[in-house]
């Protein structure tokens, strides 16, 4: 970590995407990714969330996370413990179309085209207080994001309330490109949320547009600006802000800029690593070999079935945000989901069969060649416990450039070369 001024800059040389092995072409070696069978390993990867996570620690809190390490370490598939922290999907809907992402242009792409996303996709405020209710003082956390940005929702910052009177600390990650008012900004500060993490892809219009598709950087800039201005004002120390900078070959020479402006706002942390070139839906299992399964190992080798829980906006619940991310909205995997919270709850789900099969796997990822039918799960194919050639599909933005992937249309949309 480097300290600059004060903010801590937390570079990452390589991505730290889904643990997979592949080769840097600006180094000529196999990057060493994380190994996700060490739990020491599994702390270092979220480091980032440190303060999310143990900032409103009580014993009550530490205790259920001693528990669920516990329950790691024996492998056990009915657990004792609850999740210790809860992302909420409260809307998949987004105001951009990022490249990366399920809901870039799909210029042809069948894939992208099947997509379901329309603006009813927002969680009820009712359901979502049900959640809170269930889980408070279990849990520790809650994040109100996944494929979408938060502020779309209509009841963002009562949500933010709601989470921040149960004593939680609330987590947002938004890309910030939206025309806000003063009082909007104000009403963000104190709406209880306590981490705004903002994603940013370049200091100028010119580099930020390409990957971050129908954003404004000056929106963002003028945001950031202003919610650290109204913080101070009201006296507050949250929300904590950590700006995300993806960097790209395109936009390195503006790293250093970017460092600058964002120390000279206030900001707390800013977090740089290489970014995707290729999209969410690359990672579908269809679009990869798979070779079979890892070799059982003393420590699970996935550790989301233990600690933490996904949500969709209809109560539909899936493991963790990194894997089939170009499938779940499309439909093709809704026979697959672990159960429905507002059809039972959340701790009828987090102990279902459906998650003592994704626990059973994770924990000895060779028991599917006993039990065949755990290919019908949502975990069969991740990297993390199969070998796959997954990696074959990775296009890091250190290894290549913009132009040799993307051109420009007409439109002035981002427009993928067919490979």
């Amino acid at each position: 970590m480097i300290k600059k001024g004060n903010v801590d800059c937390e570079v990452y040389k390589d991505w730290k995407g889904p643990p997979l092995k592949g080769k840097s072409q600006r180094s000529g070696k196999f990057m060493k990714f994380v190994d996700p069978t060490e739990l020491t390993e599994f702390i270092r990867w979220t480091r980032r969330r440190q303060g999310w996570f143990l900032e409103n620690l009580n014993l009550k809190r530490l205790g259920n996370m001693m528990v669920a390490v516990t329950q790691v370490v024996s492998k056990r598939e009915k657990v004792l413990s609850w999740p210790v922290a809860v992302k909420i999907d409260i809307t998949p809907l987004c105001n951009l179309k990022c490249t990366v992402c399920v809901h870039a242009h799909p210029n042809g792409n069948k894939t992208l085209e099947k997509q379901k996303f329309h603006p009813g996709q927002k969680m009820a405020l009712a359901q979502y207080r049900r959640i809170i209710d269930e889980i408070k003082g279990k849990a520790s956390a809650v994040s109100l994001y996944y494929l979408g940005d938060p502020l779309i929702h209509p009841d963002l910052d009562e949500m933010c309330s709601i989470a921040r009177d149960a004593d939680f600390t609330v987590h947002l990650s938004t890309n910030f490109s939206f025309s806000l008012t003063d009082d909007r900004i104000r009403q963000i500060v104190k709406s209880g949320v306590t981490h705004l993490t903002v994603c940013v892809d370049g200091l100028s219009q010119e580099k930020y547009q390409l990957t971050r598709v129908g954003g404004r950087i000056d929106w963002v800039l003028s945001n950031v600006k202003r919610v650290c201005q109204y913080r101070s004002q009201y006296g507050q120390v949250y929300p904590k802000i950590e700006i995300q900078y993806i960097k790209y070959q395109h936009n390195m020479d503006e790293l250093e800029d970017m460092q600058r402006v964002f120390k000279e706002m206030g900001v707390e942390q800013v977090t740089s690593f290489w970014g995707s070139l290729h999209n969410y839906i690359d990672w579908n299992p269809e679009n990869y070999a798979i070779h079979g399964p890892k070799k059982n190992k003393r420590i699970p080798q996935c550790l989301w079935p233990f600690f933490s829980m996904v949500i969709k906006y209809d109560g539909d619940v899936v493991p963790c945000c990194a894997y089939r991310l170009g499938r779940v909205y499309t439909g093709e995997d809704d026979h697959l989901v672990l159960g429905n919270v507002f059809k039972s709850s959340v701790r009828e789900v987090w102990n279902s069969p459906e998650y003592h099969k994704l626990r059973r796997m994770a924990s000895n990822p060779e028991v599917i060649n006993s039990e065949p039918s755990l290919s019908e799960t949502f975990c069969y194919g991740c990297p993390l416990i199969f070998d796959t050639e997954a990696y074959k599909n990775q296009r890091l933005g250190d290894q290549y450039t913009f132009e040799q992937l993307y051109t420009i249309g007409e439109n002035g949309i981002p427009v993928r070369h067919q490979e």
